[in-house]
């Protein structure tokens, strides 16, 4: 499936952000999951739990149904399910149906974030899970902004590579984001370990904006400026990072954008997006400056990959596709895609 050559659209032996800790309480959330309807709810002692959303009686959503203790009954004909997904009561019978229980999805959360396991279960490793602190959530030193989720009509490979090359700032967010239009002229490394690919853009003398004019209200001149598109995984891709004063080099702080990508079927996928940084911790107002501009540059990400989507699907005729020199980074990601469903599929 474009622009993978591999049948299996995403890999499952993989941790992806399914909701917001927040979002989690004694109120039953429902959420498409790489395809599946997954069902969401706290138990009594506050754990987090996630089943399979779909009743295996007459595939009633269980959304549709209720909590009874920290068991799920069925609003159709009442069958009920332990938070282990196993079938525990049916109200019309004795015993309970075999194979009637439902999957149980591991759960891990880690700050602000809930992460599910939707591969093979004995494979599921917390250690894959990315290091947030080392970027923010959960780091004492730094102060995370939450901003919205968002459900995007495209497949989560158009976010990836639209994260991957941030040239686009220049023509997406010439309005939005104060200095854009010097990216597309830095010039562009890459720098690769087994778990990780960084496209590295360092701006170098880059005059105040009013962003940075704000941001550090005692500079004065020039600053040096990362913009790294890091990919953790097809979960997770981190913007952003330090702004030094260039005369000196002294680093004045550093601001992570953290995009966490969850497909919800091919074709569609969740869109959570933190900003961390380790400066202006007391200062309301960067947090309110953040939210706002996240209002406005996410709409743009998302209506040019749904752009996109709604190309590939529309049956027209593709031009064969080029790439830039930009692209490597993406194009390497691809193929780290591709080995990784691959491996669990046993194709190549």
């Amino acid at each position: 499936m474009y622009p993978l050559a591999a049948d299996q659209p995403y890999p499952r032996n993989q941790w992806w952000v399914a909701a917001y800790a927040s979002e989690l309480g004694r109120t039953l959330l429902a959420r498409d999951i790489l395809g599946e309807p997954v069902l969401f709810y706290r138990t009594e002692n506050g754990d987090p739990v996630a089943l399979a959303g779909i009743c295996p009686h007459r595939a009633f959503p269980l959304k549709r149904g209720r909590l009874v203790g920290d068991a799920v009954q069925c609003g159709y004909h009442g069958f009920t399910f332990a938070a282990d997904g196993h079938c525990q009561f049916v109200p019309s019978q004795k015993n309970v149906p075999q194979k009637s229980a439902l999957r149980r999805y591991l759960i891990v959360e880690r700050g602000n974030l809930l992460w599910i396991w939707t591969g093979q279960e004995s494979l599921a490793d917390p250690g894959l899970i990315p290091d947030m602190e080392a970027i923010g959530p959960g780091n004492p030193d730094w102060v995370v902004e939450q901003h919205p989720l968002a459900t995007v009509d495209a497949r989560y490979t158009l976010l990836i590579e639209n994260l991957l090359d941030l040239s686009h700032v220049t023509f997406i967010h010439a309005n939005t984001i104060p200095g854009g239009s010097k990216v597309v002229e830095i010039p562009v490394t890459l720098a690769e370990t087994e778990r990780s690919l960084t496209v590295q853009r360092n701006g170098q003398n880059l005059p105040l904006n009013p962003l940075i004019q704000m941001q550090f209200p005692h500079q004065k001149g020039p600053v040096h400026q990362q913009f790294d598109a890091e990919y953790l995984g097809p979960c997770l891709i981190r913007t952003g990072g330090a702004i030094s004063d260039a005369a000196s080099g002294t680093v004045l702080g550093i601001q992570n954008f953290l995009h966490m990508i969850t497909p919800a079927s091919p074709t569609r996928l969740h869109y959570f997006v933190n900003t961390a940084r380790n400066f202006g911790l007391d200062n309301p107002a960067l947090a309110t400056m953040n939210l706002g501009m996240g209002t406005r540059i996410q709409p743009e990400d998302i209506d040019a990959i749904e752009t996109i989507e709604a190309v590939l699907q529309s049956g027209a005729t593709l031009p064969t596709e080029i790439s830039a020199r930009i692209d490597n980074g993406a194009l390497k990601v691809r193929r780290r895609l591709e080995a990784q469903i691959f491996a669990e599929t046993g194709c190549a």
